[in-house]
């Protein structure tokens, strides 16, 4: 049961269109999630996510692909694209849905070269923890050609404690998820959405460049991270 993503990943692509997850937190009552989310192509995909894609050139790392909607979309335009993950259910799922370039691998073993490091959905969230952010940031820039780019987005998510962002207890978008699926759940993983000004302050300490594409009414965003 360890890669209940993965399994729900699959019960969707092999029919079970009602496939749900459920998304439990340290903050909230728990969300569903229709794993249709993960299968959605470029009619339904966000304004953020649609500009990240139209922002890519060159050969594409799509980190943590999931499902595969993100690289799909750009085989169609003609991109070159490794989709990277390491959850067995979805690179099976992408094998057979037609991703060309699949690889089985976490992020932190993955050796490469590529113009442009795609990491969608909060991807900043895989680094764990705040603390984690600057080596997650290493990485992905080392898998970056010289003139490459690492478009990548998150939140800032201080919306949810209603202007009384608690002190004393860590970075406020420091949070733990599990996953719950058809009465199955799974352990609990750290997950970090960053400010647009920590994020910033944390590029500048690593002598790298920060753009942000856009900023949405959620106040999630787009940025695109350069050396």
């Amino acid at each position: 049961m360890n890669d209940l993503y993965g399994i729900a990943i699959t019960d969707y692509y092999q029919g079970d269109e009602d496939a749900t997850l459920i998304i439990h937190n340290n903050y909230d009552a728990p969300e569903e999630m229709p794993v249709a989310v993960f299968f959605r192509d470029e009619l339904d995909f966000t304004t953020l996510e649609n500009l990240a894609l139209i922002e890519c050139s060159g050969k594409v790392l799509d980190l943590g692909a999931g499902a595969g909607a993100h690289s799909l979309t750009l085989q169609s335009r003609g991109f070159e694209v490794d989709a990277l993950e390491n959850s067995p259910g979805c690179f099976q799922v992408m094998q057979q849905s037609g991703v060309r370039n699949c690889i089985f691998q976490g992020f932190e073993k993955h050796k490469g070269r590529y113009n442009t490091v795609l990491v969608l959905m909060n991807g900043l969230g895989l680094a764990g923890t705040l603390k984690g952010v600057p080596a997650f940031l290493k990485k992905c820039m080392a898998l970056l050609e010289q003139d490459g780019q690492l478009l990548i987005d998150s939140s800032d998510i201080s919306y949810l404690y209603e202007d009384h962002i608690p002190k004393g207890q860590g970075y406020y978008g420091e949070v733990k998820y599990r996953y719950e699926y058809k009465g199955n759940m799974g352990g609990w993983f750290d997950w970090v959405y960053v400010d647009q000004e920590k994020l910033r302050s944390i590029t500048n300490a690593l002598g790298l460049s920060l753009e942000i594409l856009m900023t949405d009414e959620n106040d999630q965003y787009l940025a695109r991270i350069t050396n």
